[in-house]
């Protein structure tokens, strides 16, 4: 189920790229001799005027074959010095016409990339998070090098601003903090009342080409819930209680917790109920090698709602969202020759089938709206993925032929076919290369689950 809902995604996204292509042929007056959902042998089909609009066999994409893309192969075969083509073929009349047919696909899947940012606005979504207190991550995992540490911070210091940028959650934190890798920012924060400031480096995350400064969030031992026959529940925990002592230690925090019991197989644990101090007795089970121990407890986080939208406010926050994700997408390629590990950060089609398929199936099992955010989230993503890679000016994408048309515009002839086809055969090793490279890592990350 997981592989087919990631399969129906991307063929959703190849759908409207190629329909982008369609509409656009259309208004310019080249004939589009088929139309097709899904690739290889053709199920069904139906010509309606000169178009054979076509279901195939095979769910993943489908494609738009215009009139004329033949013409390229009887230039080269008749050594021809440029692509000759009726008025109504894709290589016939002003270049522009080339320019808007291929840079239509890429822009559907900007507007759907729109469309679904704009829907999420509309429903809205939950998230949880927890407020701007930090913890060092160095005193939890002695291996992490940590900046914030270096830097001067302090576990239990509240960040009130990145760069000038009011921040109240941790999850604001991590967000700028992610998308600043090898820079340097200026946090400005609450130390017991005293107002400080501090330059830390971001280093950049090999693995994953995320910054990182080496701080987890504090967590506040005020439990929402017990999980029935758990260890917590055994020992007579309860919702609302807030632990305060391990065997005499004080706890402030969700870490401390899990540092005061590591290795122990029992103590006793004081909770605040109800402003009174109880202490009750807890049977520790055993923990696999740098995992929580298993307690059956969850801790109380905030629980934030996204603002609603209506319809055209809602458009042009999804916009916004849409354009933000763009400039994130092509910073994240600028982190590729900085060091990060490709074959890690880097997705192919399976990883990205299999990811989505997962993103879907985990959404809509806690419910329609979450599954629709979810998809309609990750949807959105591949799509200004596919826009911007589909405009790089490596030939046989749509980049290049947007390319060569503005090429002939400026030189006022065709470039020769020969030499087409021999910057697309290199184009096509390009892409080979990549997709190789893709799939391997691909590979590596079926074979970890």
């Amino acid at each position: 189920m997981t592989i087919l809902l990631g399969i129906l995604g991307l063929s959703l996204i190849v759908f409207i790229h190629e329909l982008g292509h369609y509409i656009a042929a259309r208004i310019s007056g080249v004939t589009v001799e088929a139309f097709s959902i899904g690739m290889g042998p053709v199920l069904l089909h139906k010509k309606i005027g000169v178009t054979d609009y076509r279901v195939s066999l095979i769910p993943i994409g489908g494609y738009c074959a215009m009139k004329g893309q033949k013409d390229f192969q009887l230039a080269l075969d008749e050594k021809l010095e440029a692509i000759k083509g009726d008025s109504d073929s894709f290589y016939g009349g002003n270049p522009l016409k080339r320019i808007f047919i291929s840079l239509s696909g890429p822009c559907a899947n900007m507007i759907f990339a729109c469309l679904a940012f704009a829907v999420i606005a509309m429903i809205g979504y939950t998230f949880y998070t927890t407020p701007s207190k930090i913890i060092l991550a160095n005193e939890v995992y002695p291996e992490i090098q940590s900046n914030a540490q270096k830097a001067g911070l302090q576990t239990g210091d509240r960040i009130l601003s990145i760069n000038g940028k009011p921040v109240t959650y941790f999850s604001e934190i991590s967000q700028i903090i992610t998308l600043a890798a090898d820079e340097t920012l200026e946090f400005v924060i609450d130390r017991d009342g005293e107002i400080l400031t501090y330059f830390i480096p971001v280093q950049l995350d090999t693995s994953t080409g995320a910054g990182k400064i080496g701080v987890i969030n504090w967590v506040e031992t005020h439990i929402s819930y017990i999980e029935e026959n758990s260890p917590a529940f055994n020992a007579g925990f309860l919702p609302d209680d807030k632990i305060t002592f391990v065997n005499d230690a004080p706890i402030k925090n969700t870490v401390e917790l899990q540092k005061a019991l590591s290795g122990l197989a029992s103590a006793n644990v004081s909770v605040l109920r109800n402003n009174e101090k109880i202490t009750l007795f807890l049977e520790i089970p055993s923990a696999e090698d740098n995992k929580a121990v298993p307690l059956g407890i969850q801790f109380s986080v905030l629980e934030i709602k996204s603002p609603t939208y209506s319809f055209f406010p809602a458009l042009i926050e999804g916009a916004k969202e849409a354009f933000k994700m763009l400039g994130v997408t092509i910073k994240s390629i600028g982190l590729l020759f900085k060091g990060v590990d490709a074959k890690q950060a880097v997705s192919g089609p399976i990883r990205i089938t299999v990811m989505l398929g997962d993103t879907v199936k985990t959404g809509f099992a806690q419910g329609a709206s979450v599954g629709i955010v979810t998809a309609l989230n990750f949807l959105a993503l591949i799509s200004v993925s596919l826009f911007l890679m589909n405009l790089l000016p490596i030939p046989i994408l749509d980049g290049g032929l947007i390319l060569f048309a503005f090429i002939e515009l400026l030189i006022r002839k065709q470039v020769s076919p020969r030499v087409l086809y021999f910057i697309q055969f290199a184009g096509l090793a390009i892409i080979l290369c990549i997709f190789i490279f893709a799939l391997i890592g691909d590979v590596s990350y079926l074979l970890t689950l």
